[in-house]
């Protein structure tokens, strides 16, 4: 059974076409193309978030709902879920928004630690 969830309404932190040259066989867009953006999206939600630097430590959770195909929108959203001193979790979201419908691809709860210029971890601003 397929749980309904909605996008969320908040803008996407980051807005891609799925590409082509990405496709398995079968017509759906690889999976590690996916988790590329995904590093791309927490980083710069992170950065965002912490005022500066800010490193994955740990993906947390991760689960595909849905195969995207080449051509498809890809938007990522990121919201905050926790805040620490020096750590913070985004909760993650992948859509395809083709011109039909609305499909949630992926989902993630990824765990970050803002850093300072030597790469240690530093407060979060």
């Amino acid at each position: 059974m397929t749980e309904a969830v909605q996008r969320p309404d908040s803008a996407p932190v980051l807005l891609t076409v799925a590409p082509y040259d990405q496709a398995t066989p079968r017509g759906a867009v690889l999976g590690g193309w996916m988790l590329t953006q995904l590093d791309y999206a927490a980083g710069l939600a992170g950065r965002k978030i912490s005022g500066g630097d800010a490193l994955i430590v740990a993906i947390k959770e991760l689960g595909f709902h849905a195969p995207l195909h080449p051509g498809e929108e890809f938007a990522m959203h990121a919201d905050l879920s926790r805040r620490g001193s020096s750590s913070f979790n985004l909760s993650l979201s992948a859509w395809a928004e083709p011109d039909t419908e609305c499909r949630r691809i992926l989902s993630a709860d990824v765990l970050l630690v803002a850093v300072d210029d030597d790469g240690k971890p530093r407060k979060l601003l």
